[in-house]
């Protein structure tokens, strides 16, 4: 038996599926290994951070929703065996569960090198939103920047 530094890894297997089978069904351990959130959060806490956002990237493509197809159907291409539409909701749910965990997580440690540590968070847990504002838009076929001229 060996000892593990960042907690536990063993496998969850929960899945999320929406009660409108429009959107894909995620599973928690695909989410975990995507982010590379280690065993030292609790897959409950990952879970409800996984349901907000499932609910939040939902909400956010209801425009997309259309009676009897999945957003699969949507797909204009395959990458990989996959759609190119389920890939994208994969990213933004899960670029979105990262920020969730890494907001959470940063401020655990007050001392000198983890304040710093918090800071360079910063930085990536804006990246994660941007990352999930980017596939969002791409699956409503907007483009990355909106420029008005006032």
């Amino acid at each position: 038996m060996g000892f593990v530094a960042n907690g536990n890894m063993t496998k969850s297997n929960i899945t999320i599926a929406s009660t409108r089978q429009f959107f894909p069904t995620i599973a928690l351990d695909d989410i975990k290994q995507e982010v590379r959130i280690d065993g030292s959060v609790t897959d409950a806490r990952v879970k409800q951070a996984l349901l907000e956002e499932i609910i939040d990237v939902n909400r956010l493509l209801a425009s997309l929703i259309q009676p009897d197809k999945t957003l699969s159907d949507l797909a204009t291409d395959l990458i990989d065996g996959q759609a190119d539409t389920e890939i994208l909701y994969f990213s933004a749910v899960a670029n979105g569960v990262a920020a969730k965990i890494a907001e959470k997580y940063r401020n655990y440690d007050s001392t000198n090198s983890g304040n710093k540590r918090a800071e360079e968070l910063s930085a990536t847990i804006n990246e994660y939103k941007r990352n999930k504002v980017f596939a969002i838009q791409q699956l409503k076929g907007e483009n990355h920047s909106i420029v008005e001229l006032i």
